[in-house]
């Protein structure tokens, strides 16, 4: 991306907002990250706080941050965490607190930041992040029920946000050393023969992020070392 573009990272205080963050920085772009509990800038790079699960505190770090830069040029949705809970163990209140935060969150963040770049007349890229189980795994309900909420998301705001120039795509992690790393614990050992990293999928991040990508929107990117053989 060019040395002046401006991202907009949700979650940098996860191990990938975190990689996803410091792979634009070095790339040279201005970047601002929100993040549960910040309450202040770490150094030159502000960090807001926002509930991912409040349109009101999103909507509100979206013009922040878009004050702060001069406009947004892509947005990066990276704040969700794992939830891990036999279906007889977990409450209703567990299950909505994971969906409600990952996928609500990718909703209210992709709206945000898609009329801003709107506004701007000149598009931008969201890219979403979301689990490789997807699928459905033993004891992944709540990750299964957002995490294929947000592939069918994906596919819907592209044809929503697409006339005015901004386009969507999703990365599904799996077999990446992170937070997520419990939900593969039945996965196996992955046909790259080792587990990824962060660092990796921010290159992957990044490489979407490129406008130059043009028509290839609407798509999910399997993170995962070649574990998924499904089509999405």
């Amino acid at each position: 991306m060019p040395q002046s573009s401006r991202i907009l990272v949700t979650g940098v205080d996860t191990m990938l907002g975190a990689a996803v963050r410091a792979h634009f920085t070095t790339c040279g772009a201005t970047t601002v990250g929100t993040s549960i509990r910040a309450t202040d800038s770490v150094g030159e790079q502000l960090t807001l706080p926002a509930d991912p699960a409040d349109g009101v505190q999103v909507g509100s770090a979206v013009r922040r941050a878009a004050e702060a830069m001069g406009g947004i040029d892509a947005l990066v949705v990276a704040h969700g965490l794992p939830y891990v809970a036999g279906l007889g163990e977990q409450t209703m209140t567990d299950f909505w607190n994971h969906v409600n935060a990952t996928l609500t969150g990718s909703f209210l963040y992709a709206q945000a930041a898609a009329e801003c770049m709107r506004r701007n007349g000149i598009g931008g890229r969201i890219v979403l992040t979301t689990s490789r189980w997807h699928i459905g795994g033993a004891d992944l309900s709540a990750v299964a029920a957002a995490a294929g909420g947000i592939v069918a998301l994906t596919k819907t705001l592209t044809r929503d946000f697409g006339p005015f120039g901004v386009g969507v795509n999703a990365v599904a992690v799996g077999a990446v050393e992170s937070e997520w790393s419990l939900c593969d614990a039945g996965g196996g050992v992955p046909p790259a023969g080792h587990l990824g990293s962060v660092e990796q999928v921010a290159g992957v991040i990044g490489l979407l992020c490129q406008r130059q990508l043009g028509a290839a929107v609407g798509q999910i990117i399997n993170a995962d070392g070649g574990l998924s053989r499904n089509r999405v």
